[in-house]
């Protein structure tokens, strides 16, 4: 059974939150193209956690502030359930890196209102969005920048949702001039179960035309961090990184 979903929280004060109606915006990655998601024609194993297992687990209520010029309210840390991530599991099994993801709160199916309190805004919660991230060349001069204490990316799966719309599960790799917006690698992936509405997600991509991006048997730095962004009530954007979720990095051996 999914968790309920928890409210907004500022430090130690509770705000409410309100649904509202409209569309998404963009998926909270700074991560490229996006266009939903694919289905593959291969079946799904009869027990996915049996193919994946724990690679990167976060306590949850750790969210952290971003500065103002990286997009972030000064007021943060903001704590927003639906985006903290509290495991990731992986595996994989024939052609495909299969992916969970644990948030500590139910994704929403709608756009959130966030009441004004001040110091806290009157807004829209709009969207989320979250990546592993890989250096697989143990070369942080090549790749892209990234969060969370990854560096030199190569390749990072993201899942993202607009909430009451589109849920987007891509692949992108092969960054240019060290710019995770330029990717000269995108490929989409399959969204499984879970998503908006529930705390998990469950997902795959098809790793047989990764190459070397994706080097199986090796051991590999990765990381995650997760977002969502705000809007204005005219749909403006007002803060890319409204709250903001980072996991601790470590290694990862491909299997």
């Amino acid at each position: 059974m999914h968790k309920p979903l928890i409210s907004v929280f500022f430090l130690t004060m509770i705000f409410g939150v309100v649904s509202c109606g409209g569309g998404g915006g963009s998926d909270g990655q700074s991560s490229g193209p996006v266009e939903g998601y694919v289905t593959f024609s291969d079946p799904w194993p009869a027990d996915v956690s049996a193919v994946v297992t724990p690679v990167l687990l976060d306590g949850a209520n750790d969210q952290v502030a971003m500065p103002v010029e990286q997009a972030g309210p000064a007021y943060g840390p903001v704590r927003f359930a639906p985006v903290d991530i509290t495991a990731i599991s992986l595996g994989v099994d024939g052609n495909y890196l299969y992916m969970r993801v644990d948030y500590d709160g139910v994704i929403p199916t709608a756009p959130f209102e966030i009441v004004e309190n001040p110091p806290v805004e009157r807004q829209f919660v709009k969207n989320q969005g979250m990546n592993i991230a890989l250096n697989v060349d143990d070369d942080i001069a090549t790749g892209g920048g990234g969060e969370g204490g990854i560096y030199g990316i190569d390749i990072f799966f993201a899942v993202g949702f607009d909430y009451g719309s589109i849920s987007n599960v891509y692949v992108n790799w092969d960054f240019v001039g060290g710019d995770l917006h330029l990717a000269q690698g995108h490929a989409l992936g399959e969204l499984g179960e879970g998503g908006q509405g529930y705390d998990y997600v469950i997902v795959r991509f098809d790793i047989s035309a990764l190459g070397s991006f994706f080097p199986q048997g090796s051991t590999v730095d990765i990381g995650s961090w997760s977002e969502a962004e705000s809007f204005n009530s005219d749909g403006s954007l007002k803060y890319h990184h409204f709250a903001f979720d980072e996991v601790t990095a470590t290694t990862w051996t491909i299997p």
